[in-house]
């Protein structure tokens, strides 16, 4: 069980790390 929700954090913080450099090319762009 931990080594799933373990898997889902980094998920998520992988998908706000990836939201976040999308958001930074879109204001430079």
């Amino acid at each position: 069980m931990l080594d799933l929700a373990y898997v889902l954090l980094t998920l998520l913080c992988f998908a706000l790390f990836l939201l976040y450099v999308y958001g930074m090319e879109q204001i430079r762009d």
